[in-house]
């Protein structure tokens, strides 16, 4: 296995090498989802390519933000750079960026981030038909959800081991958008997260309630390997060098069946440990619930990156061979079957004295205190009373590593664009819609019948989810649908954003079941079931597919989506551009909660699980006296609701300027009255009327966008 460390800086990068990292991953100046890490910029970059590949240590570069279109072409011809630079991989997470480089740059390895939230082998299997040779599994798995996708895919799979958890499942956080503007998809999270909050309706040790404890999964390598993972991956792109050199060189020690002090692990940064949900049961000590100790941490790696001396070599062997009137000639092999040859350029003449011998020229030409290389094998061919100055045997010698380390560097140097690729061709662009339509989502049949008596022109039915009762959740499902056939409206299925392989099961039983005329899919692996479930019918995406510009578009168009939802962070001129564009028809969410983050955490399940979230209403308050909403799925994860739910009933006017086809109305969590009051407004707005809803409402980042 692969043991993959951070680096956000040179000096996390030495650390990483030097105590024995086999990969690290990085970031450059821009396109990176941990900003406020130093990071390379392009000569840092290439010199740390090259730091890495003389030694053996493959670098993937992080591209892993959601992009603006008028930002995708400077993404691309980094990718480009990064391709001719000698990355090994790219790590991504836009859709539309991978679409693109599919098609334009097919020599550069993809790497699927976690900000991708793959969790199922549906998704890991999709990963690859959108050309991901690796993907980066979300941390919620469990060994027995990892050892399914290995065995039914072939992307190799990179697996979290160490370091700082979040929350919410990756790629699928508001939170700190909603909250500040600063978009974690972006790169700019300002981890709302590790501020405390009081949870109103539930008793808990402190306030820290949605700061996990740090990753440790040093004592489940071996389990890890027999699940088929190729990567294990340390978090800290924030972190010191300490923490990177003190985490790694622990790891590698583990990994090689070495003796190690796991004590020292707690020498560095760290907030307590959790094995997470790696052995396939959701943790008790997930949550720290106190703020991190202010103990000093004394652990230090300093030796391995501050000194020049290497500390991490290439084993070689060494052959050396003079004769009288010649000059020294060196070979040098090294583990890799890489070979360099050098000849000196000094004849060798008669010695006064005893002359060269074969231990003082290996002493000369071993001398490799700051040069990455291990000689394991040295051999002499050497005529005995022969002389030779020092000097020339130093010159050699450092000529060389000289020659090795160019060597070891050619093949990237030598890396070329296919002059043959044809750019990516998008489909063309439908036309404008006419009319503005009102999508709903609803709960139950008293809510589509609410939605259908306001005026509705499509149903999104997700059923009782955030109801234990009854077992089938879309019971009512075909109740509803024959409501919309009476009105002659489409109802849809709406599959949640979260489907681990153990709820694909009662998905497919609940789709054969009932009767639909579309799927609003939540994630690319619903999406794989669904061709095989309901082929033929109309599929849209949800908003979770973080679709940030018009190529992401092509993306999902190019797949069969006959709707696509975009990003709940981008702004109405973006979206129109979007939609200028489009192939399809766009809907964007205008009205009602929006959900700031999914966990699978309960804090229900830290005292104890009997149900309590059925009976009791729980909500979160910050500091600031802002109150944001908490509902329980019957699956046990937690759904948190933003403080202030959305309206752009005041902007019907921009919204129909800006091209979209649908604005989606949130109604699974209200009741009737509430949707038909919210739809028949909607429906009077887009006719011209002005109207207005009482209450305090966000415009969310139609208007102001995010950073």
């Amino acid at each position: 296995m692969e043991l993959l460390a951070p680096a956000g800086s040179f000096e996390a990068l030495r650390a990483a090498v030097e105590n024995g990292a086999d990969a690290v991953y990085l970031g450059g100046k821009s396109f990176s989802a941990r900003a406020a890490a130093a990071n390379f910029g392009p000569e840092e970059l290439q010199a740390a390519l090259d730091y890495c590949h003389v030694r053996g240590v493959k670098v993937y570069v992080t591209v892993n933000t959601l992009l603006r279109d008028d930002e995708l072409e400077q993404a691309l011809a980094y990718l480009k750079d990064l391709y001719l630079w000698g990355a090994d991989a790219v790590i991504v997470q836009d859709l539309g960026l991978i679409w693109r480089a599919r098609h334009e740059l097919p020599e550069l390895e993809l790497h699927g981030s976690t900000q991708m939230t793959l969790h199922s082998t549906w998704d890991v299997q999709r990963a690859q038909e959108l050309g991901l040779r690796r993907v980066v599994l979300a941390r919620e798995l469990g060994l027995t959800a990892i050892k399914e996708i290995r065995r039914q895919t072939a992307a190799e799979l990179e697996v979290f081991v160490h370091g700082a958890l979040c929350i919410c499942y990756s790629g699928q956080c508001l939170m700190s958008s909603l909250i500040g503007g600063r978009s974690g998809n972006r790169g700019r999270c300002a981890q709302p997260c590790r501020q405390p909050y009081d949870l109103q309706g539930l008793e808990v040790p402190g306030e820290y309630i949605l700061s996990p404890r740090d990753l440790n999964l040093i004592h489940h390598l071996d389990q890890l390997r027999e699940a088929g993972v190729a990567s294990l991956k340390i978090e800290g792109r924030l972190k010191g060098p300490d923490y990177v050199g003190v985490v790694v060189r622990t790891y590698r020690a583990a990994l090689d069946g070495q003796p190690y002090d796991q004590t020292e692990l707690s020498s560095v940064f760290n907030r307590g440990f959790t094995t997470a949900y790696i052995q396939d049961r959701p943790p008790r000590n997930l949550i720290t619930y106190y703020p991190p100790s202010k103990t000093e941490r004394t652990g230090s790696a300093r030796e391995t990156y501050s000194s020049a001396k290497a500390l991490r070599r290439v084993p070689a062997h060494l052959w050396a061979a003079l004769r009288l009137g010649e000059c020294l000639q060196l070979t040098l092999l090294d583990e890799d079957g890489l070979s360099v040859h050098a000849v000196g350029s000094t004849p060798a003449e008669p010695a006064r004295g005893g002359g060269l011998t074969r231990e003082l020229l290996g002493e000369k030409l071993l001398r490799l205190g700051n040069d990455p290389i291990e000689i394991v094998e040295f051999q002499a061919d050497l005529e005995e009373g022969l002389h030779l100055p020092v000097s020339e045997v130093n010159r050699l010698r450092r000529e060389l590593v000289q020659l090795w380390e160019r060597a070891r560097l050619a093949r990237y140097r030598a890396r070329q664009l296919s002059s043959v690729v044809v750019p990516a061709e998008p489909l063309p662009p439908q036309a404008a819609p006419q009319d503005v339509q009102v999508a709903v989502t609803v709960s139950d049949l008293a809510g589509t019948a609410a939605a259908l008596a306001a005026g509705a022109d499509l149903i999104y039915f997700s059923g009782k989810v955030f109801r234990r009762e009854p077992e089938d959740w879309l019971s009512e499902l075909d109740q509803a649908w024959r409501l919309g056939e009476q009105a002659g409206v489409p109802v849809f299925v709406h599959l949640e954003r979260i489907t681990e392989n153990h709820m694909f099961s009662e998905i497919e039983q609940a789709l054969r079941s009932h009767k639909f005329d579309g799927v609003l899919l939540g994630n690319l692996g619903t999406w794989q079931k669904v061709r095989k479930l309901a082929p033929g019918l109309p599929v849209h995406t949800d908003w979770s597919f973080n679709v940030f510009n018009s190529w992401a578009v092509q993306q999902l168009a190019e797949a069969g989506a006959d709707l696509v939802t975009v990003s709940l962070e981008l702004k109405l001129s973006q979206i129109k551009e979007i939609c200028r564009r489009a192939p399809l028809g766009i809907a964007i969410v205008a009205h009602g909660p929006v959900e700031s983050m999914v966990t699978k955490h309960c804090w229900f399940r830290d005292q104890g699980c009997r149900l309590q979230c059925q009976s009791r209403k729980v909500q979160l308050k910050d500091k600031k006296g802002f109150a944001f909403p908490v509902q329980f799925d019957r699956w046990c994860r937690t759904h948190i609701f933003n403080s202030k739910e959305l309206s752009l009933l005041s902007h019907l006017e921009q919204v129909q300027a800006s091209g979209v086809s649908y604005v989606r109305i949130e109604g699974r969590t209200k009741d009737p009255d509430w949707i038909e009051q919210v739809v028949g407004a909607y429906r009077r707005g887009l006719s011209g009327e002005q109207v207005n809803l009482p209450g305090d409402y966000t415009k969310g980042h139609y208007f102001r966008g995010v950073l």
